[in-house]
């Protein structure tokens, strides 16, 4: 190093031994430098008043480091504790010693990482203040050369994308060729046209002294962005969406939203599809979008939350750029009745199915895959009918009197505009009615209990359909009170009450009555 004195003595390296006088001594600053980039080396130790000496070692040999002037590449601080090294270099890498007496000293190696080709560049990354971390940007093409400079040592050095696979055999899967080549002093690679794709993390490994030095490297190649969303499908009830785009791109793209209200009959399928169906599009402010962390990768993730959906269903659009390129995707915003494609449902009655009843059901499609030409297949026959549009839905209704079991199987069909058919079928359970009615043989109960006992009364009232049980005591609603079993009680000042069940049905209902009071009391 032309910037250093170096003058020869012996060193004996130390550590601190538990219980000792011995003050400890360390080198805080980047094991892994990055090139040209200024470092500093800190000697830190508890003894004060210590005059430190610094030693520096490339080949075996250790010399006393003292600036020459000003301008020199290598610099110590007025009081000697920190080493300045302004451009750091391959020639700079070896031991550095830091040494508070002749017996009291420290050491670390300096490695150096370098981008040796001309149009990468290789920088470290923002916020890495132990300056462990660093980004190579690559050009578009994908060809770029890395170097890990380092004095001869008895070690070993890896570089690998994590989790755990080697430099080579991640770029040979999404490059042409990968070069590894390796000398006493240095390990270098040569890649060529990579892809975006082949942008990651990856980790320098030193190995030595049985101690681990580790590096994270991003590598990003750059690219245009590719973008993608999924169809969206939201409830007719429902107000809001999130909307979410995603995809790959180096440097990070600019991202934009746009909507499109179109006609809902007409979005059975993106391809071909006419926008004589659809109206003026409009710009999703850019003030919603909420970009996910970029830290260092290609991929990207951008949200829009809670966007308005009032305006019906129509076409998203993102589109993403940056000086490599513009890619878009659009998809279909669905607002539906419901999310499944089809329903066949009994819309009354709405508890159970009785011989007798007349029974109404609804088969329902949405109105982006499907013609409102129904089919409805009942004991035997068949029928055909023309559906009407409800909101997102064509809706048929079929009405039939329940009179003997045979009728119990039902089937709706409907046409898909692809020329499929979609088949929904209903089983019936059809019950034999039964009116609300007591199952014990009394509807009135008398009973005594101590005073502040307690009496477990069952509503023991039964129906098809089954009948909802209210509580009473003392003609006062008991709202808190729900099922067929209670406790009864009475209160201190009470000598008696009465407690009633009512089961009720839309056949009808029946009542229960219990009379209590407390003993000794005539009623």
């Amino acid at each position: 190093m032309e910037a250093l004195l170096f003058k020869f003595l012996p060193l004996v390296t130390i550590g601190l031994v538990h219980g000792a006088s011995v003050p400890s001594i360390l080198i805080s600053g980047p094991r892994i430098a990055i090139e040209y980039r200024k470092i500093e080396l800190k000697c830190i130790t508890a003894s004060k008043g210590s005059n430190l000496l610094w030693y520096y070692s490339s080949n075996g040999s250790d010399a006393q480091y003292e600036p020459l002037n000003p301008s020199s590449a290598v610099r110590l601080s007025p009081d000697g504790a920190t080493l300045i090294i302004r451009s750091v270099s391959k020639d700079h890498t070896g031991t550095y010693h830091c040494c508070a007496s002749e017996t009291v000293c420290t050491r670390m190696r300096l490695f150096v990482l370098s981008g040796t080709d001309d149009e990468s560049s290789l920088e470290p990354t923002t916020g890495s203040a132990a300056g462990n971390s660093g980004v190579l940007d690559v050009p578009s093409h994908g060809s770029f050369s890395l170097a890990l400079y380092y004095a001869p040592f008895n070690g070993e050095v890896y570089i690998d994308r994590k989790p755990a696979v080697s430099f080579c055999d991640h770029f040979l899967k999404h490059a042409r060729e990968c070069y590894e080549n390796r000398s006493s002093d240095m390990v270098s690679y040569d890649v060529r046209n990579g892809t975006i794709e082949a942008s990651g993390q990856f980790v320098i490994k030193v190995l030595h002294n049985q101690q681990m030095e580790q590096f994270l490297l991003h590598i990003l190649i750059r690219g245009a962005p590719t973008v993608h969303m999924n169809n969206y499908n939201v409830l007719n009830s429902s107000t809001y969406i999130n909307l979410q785009c995603r995809g790959y791109g180096y440097p990070t793209p600019n991202i934009t939203f746009s909507y499109t209200p179109c006609d809902a009959l007409s979005m059975d399928h993106l391809d071909g599809f006419k926008k004589k169906h659809c109206g003026e599009s409009t710009n999703i402010p850019q003030h919603l979008a909420r970009h996910s962390v970029f830290n260092y990768t290609t991929s990207f993730e951008v949200i829009v939350p809670s966007w308005p959906i009032e305006k019906g269903p129509g076409i998203v659009t993102c589109q993403a750029g940056n000086v490599e390129g513009t890619s878009s995707t659009k998809t279909f915003l669905y607002v539906r009745n419901f999310l499944d494609l089809m329903l066949f449902s009994v819309v009354s009655p709405t508890d159970v199915v009785l011989y007798g009843d007349t029974v109404n059901m609804a088969c329902q499609v949405d109105v982006y895959n499907f013609t409102n030409q129904f089919v409805i297949r009942h004991s035997g026959s068949t029928y055909n009918r023309m559906g009407q549009r409800s909101a997102y839905a064509w809706t048929v209704m079929y009405q039939t009197h329940i009179t003997n079991a045979s009728q119990n199987v039902i089937s709706c069909v409907v046409h898909n505009k692809n020329g499929s058919v979609l088949v929904k079928t209903l089983n019936l359970r059809i019950h034999y009615p039964s009116k609300p009615h007591i199952v014990s043989e009394n509807d009135t109960v008398n009973i005594t209990i101590a005073s502040g006992d307690h009496r477990r009364l069952e509503c023991d009232i039964e129906g098809t359909p089954t009948p909802d049980i209210v509580w009473f005591k003392n003609d006062e609603h008991l709202t808190n009170e729900q099922g067929y079993v209670i406790r009864a009680s009475l209160e201190p000042d009470e000598i008696g009450a009465t407690y009633k069940c009512i089961g009720e049905s839309r056949l009808g209902k029946a009542i229960k009555v219990w009379h209590i009071v407390v003993e000794g009391v005539i009623n």
